[in-house]
């Protein structure tokens, strides 16, 4: 078995993952049983609240054109089966950022790993600001976290990573608690990562119950004097006013609403104007900022999310 498998041709991120997101089929799979619990979600999550497992892999799972940076006699434990491949995933909501560390492990060892440290046998650790978090029921329930990564281990398998796009999906179940599936780690340019599972946790923000006659439906309009209406989403918005002025207050619920504004990834600075729904944004420098509205309908409890990204030019 060759150290690493070769892919034949460039894929780009987004094509992978649409092909194999959630739904790639295992290649010994087991005669189905019964479902307990229904097959996908009937509304996807409007956001996410926490992630956190570990996975394992085999050579075969990592496909690259790159040389790996990894002693010898490391790739021949991990090829002879005397130490596995195992990785770890930490979302961090406050930061926006979510970290992977690549490590080794004796063959067999418990999974999750118990006790780790971060340190004994690491051979890569990235992290990515996050830009968006997608969410979906169709066909199967998945998560897609998609970023740029902010750092990485200088001399790592595939040496530093900084600055390169990354993305992650991850299928699941709708059971309680979630079961982690086909989780695909993909490093645009340089390296995809396959695993059929992972072990650990994943929660998404409560769905509220509506009174009855309550549609509890959220309109969430962001407009600019500058920049006019914001359609939110993955299109980049240039923005060359520091500070620019957003203003939600057109928003519409079932009744009074409330406005939470913050940042996936790169922090900016927020300042209130007194009106509820607008905020001044302060870039710190030149870049894209991914900005994110969370409006709550103070009668129902029923939010919203939106997103824009905008690039400080």
């Amino acid at each position: 078995m060759k150290p690493w498998k070769r892919m034949e041709s460039a894929l780009t991120a987004a094509l992978l993952l649409l092909a194999i997101a959630g739904v790639v089929p295992l290649a010994a799979q087991t005669s189905p049983t019964a479902p307990t619990t229904p097959a996908t979600c009937t509304t996807a999550p409007t956001g996410l609240t926490a992630l956190n497992f570990e996975r394992a892999a085999t050579l075969t799972d990592i496909l690259s054109t790159e040389t790996p940076n990894l002693p010898a006699n490391e790739l021949a434990s991990i090829a002879g089966g005397a130490q596995e491949i195992r990785e770890i995933f930490i979302y961090n909501s406050q930061m926006g950022t979510i970290t992977s560390t690549v490590f080794l492990v004796a063959a067999g060892a418990p999974l999750p790993t118990p006790n780790f440290n971060f340190q004994t046998g690491v051979i890569q650790s990235t992290t990515i600001n996050i830009s968006q978090i997608l969410t979906s029921c169709s066909p199967v329930p998945s998560l897609l976290i998609v970023g740029t990564v902010s750092s990485s281990t200088a001399n790592g398998v595939y040496g530093t990573l900084n600055g390169a796009l990354a993305a992650i999906s991850v299928g699941y179940t709708t059971a309680t608690p979630a079961t982690i599936n086909n989780v695909v780690e993909v490093i645009a340019g340089t390296v995809d990562l396959y695993s059929a599972a992972g072990t650990g946790t994943l929660t998404f923000p409560a769905v509220t119950t509506l009174p009855p006659g309550s549609t509890g439906a959220i309109t969430i309009i962001v407009n600019s004097p500058q920049l006019g209406t914001l359609a939110g989403g993955a299109t980049i918005t240039q923005v060359s006013q520091n500070p620019t002025l957003l203003n939600a207050s057109g928003s519409t619920g079932s009744g009074p609403l409330s406005f939470s504004w913050s940042t996936l990834g790169s922090p900016v600075n927020f300042t209130g104007t007194g009106t509820p729904g607008q905020i001044l944004v302060t870039f710190p420098s030149k870049g894209d900022f991914t900005i994110k509205l969370t409006v709550t309908d103070n009668n129902t409890g029923q939010t919203a999310t939106y997103s824009v990204i905008l690039e400080f030019v």
